[in-house]
C-alpha cells in the first residue's frame, strides 16, 4: 500500500463528504481487502502519521479486515458530528 498518498486521499474524500453533509469528521470506516497490500493495524499506524502531518486531530479510523474479498482499501461509511446523515455510507462508493 502506498500509505501517505492513499490514506491522505481517503480523509480528503472523507472529510469532503462531511462538508457537504453540513458537519466535521468525527470517523471513517474502511474495509481493507486482499489487495490492500497491508494490516489493519499498518493502516491505523499510517493513518494516525497523515492525520497528525494535517493538523487534524480527533478522527477515528474503524478497519474491518476482508481478506477474501479482491478489493483494496475501501470507504464503507463515515461518522459526522453535528449532522443527521451521520453514520451512513457515501453514496457514491457503494456497490
Amino acid at each position: 500500500m502506498h500509505e501517505s498518498g492513499l490514506i491522505r486521499r481517503l480523509i480528503e474524500i472523507a472529510r469532503a463528504q462531511a462538508r457537504e453533509r453540513g458537519g466535521e469528521l468525527r470517523a471513517v470506516h474502511v474495509r481493507l481487502g486482499a489487495l490492500a497490500g497491508g494490516t489493519p493495524g499498518h493502516l491505523r499506524e499510517h493513518f494516525a502519521i497523515e492525520l497528525a502531518a494535517l493538523g487534524l486531530a480527533g478522527i477515528e479510523l474503524h478497519v474491518v479486515a476482508a481478506p477474501d474479498e479482491p478489493t483494496g482499501v475501501e470507504i464503507t461509511g463515515i461518522e459526522v458530528t453535528a449532522c443527521e446523515a451521520a453514520d451512513r455510507a457515501i453514496p457514491e462508493l457503494d456497490r
